[in-house]
């Protein structure tokens, strides 16, 4: 069941609208598991030939660390030849095995975004006359535009990024751990201002962004009614009037758009501080244990490299959190219309009674009417 419709005044001097219903969280995540479920082994595919193909990746730095031994221990340049032949093969493999990973699961987000596009319209062509009226035709059309466009771009780009981003992160730490359990700790150092960012993140970017949406369909719908009235808007000379609401309209998208761009910046200024710390303790760790005879220059460089490594998944998977929001709040404004109950539907068309006539010595027959005529 969708939460119930709210009304929300689009300026102090415009009439307030009913918008349509938003789903609650419980229920946006149980119409996200309906379009997943059908398709779990299509998941479950995907998933296991990208785990295998970033695991194989990984194997890049264990292998540049070993060189990086060779070559200090004063090795002869054919003892190269191995592990150079072995990082163009992990190379070819890893991307092949990618490619095909990240086709499942482009079939999997591209199969259950048509079932929401078809259940979010089908319901959308049922909706009574009225309820759209009383809503805004602005807050319809920006649902199966905008909010459509956001949940298509997620599903197409955002849900296989993250999920390799996710991936190569715990492999990673993994690979690091197998190093030297002192490296990994090294390495998690960031992990507390990382936790902390998104959630500081998370906790204020959702309501902007369910703000924005709904921001955005008042601005159509004050856009549709101003452009549809034009000629009424001439004759009564409120053409001011309606630039000024047009005007207040996108200045309020304006305004919650750009707090999100703020939110970002100040998002990625944390991140960057938790790759320094987290660095510069792995640097600082491989260089004690390597001084200290511990462990070897290359197991100290394939740790660094490990490392580095990891900016990128994590970047792109606390990144994606930006997207994720903004597609989150505009899935359950498509939920809350797509859940919405059957309206009732008209009763049947009652045919009109006959009546019988009393023959009066002529023929007679009865007309649907019910009016009697002498033959």
């Amino acid at each position: 069941m969708t939460a119930p419709s709210v009304t929300v005044p689009q300026n102090a001097v415009t009439e307030r609208r009913e918008l349509l219903p938003v789903a609650g969280g419980r229920e946006t995540l149980r119409a996200l598991r309906a379009l997943l479920r059908p398709r779990r082994g299509l998941a479950g595919a995907g998933l296991l030939v990208l785990t295998t193909a970033t695991a194989i990746g990984l194997t890049v730095a264990p292998l540049l660390g070993h060189l990086v031994d060779l070559v200090s221990q004063g090795r002869p340049a054919g003892a190269l030849t191995t592990p150079v032949v072995a990082l163009a093969v992990v190379a070819v493999v890893s991307g092949a095995l990618t490619a095909y990973g990240l086709t499942l699961v482009a079939r999997l987000g591209e199969g259950a975004l048509a079932e929401l596009r078809e259940r979010f319209l089908d319901r959308a062509l049922r909706l009574p006359l009225g309820r759209v009226e009383r809503a805004g035709s602005g807050d319809l059309t920006s649902r199966a535009g905008n909010d459509l466009s956001a949940v298509a771009s997620v599903v197409r780009s955002g849900l296989p990024e993250l999920g390799r981003s996710l991936l190569a992160i715990v492999l990673t730490l993994a690979g690091l751990g197998v190093l030297d359990w002192r490296l990994l700790l090294a390495a998690l150092l960031a992990v507390p201002v990382q936790l902390h960012t998104v959630r500081w993140y998370a906790g204020r970017a959702l309501p902007v962004y369910a703000r924005q949406r709904v921001a955005v369909g008042a601005q159509q719908q004050q856009l549709l009614e101003t452009i549809g009235g034009a000629a009424t808007v001439r004759a009564l000379r409120r053409r001011e009037r309606h630039l000024d609401l047009v005007s207040g309209r996108s200045q309020e998208a304006v305004e919650l758009t750009m707090r999100g761009v703020n939110l970002v910046t100040r998002f990625y200024a944390r991140l960057n501080l938790a790759e320094f710390i987290g660095l510069g303790a792995v640097l600082v760790t491989g260089f004690l244990l390597v001084r200290a005879g511990e462990v070897s220059i290359g197991t100290a460089t394939a740790a660094a490299l490990y490392f580095h490594h990891l900016f990128t998944p994590i970047n792109t998977a606390l990144g994606l959190i930006d997207d994720v929001q903004a597609a989150y709040a505009a899935l359950a404004r498509l939920v809350g219309v797509a859940e919405l109950p059957e309206p009732a539907a008209p009763p049947a068309p009652r045919s009109p009674p006959t009546r019988r006539c009393t023959p009066t010595g002529s023929r007679t027959r009865t007309t649907r009417t019910g009016r009697c005529c002498t033959t």
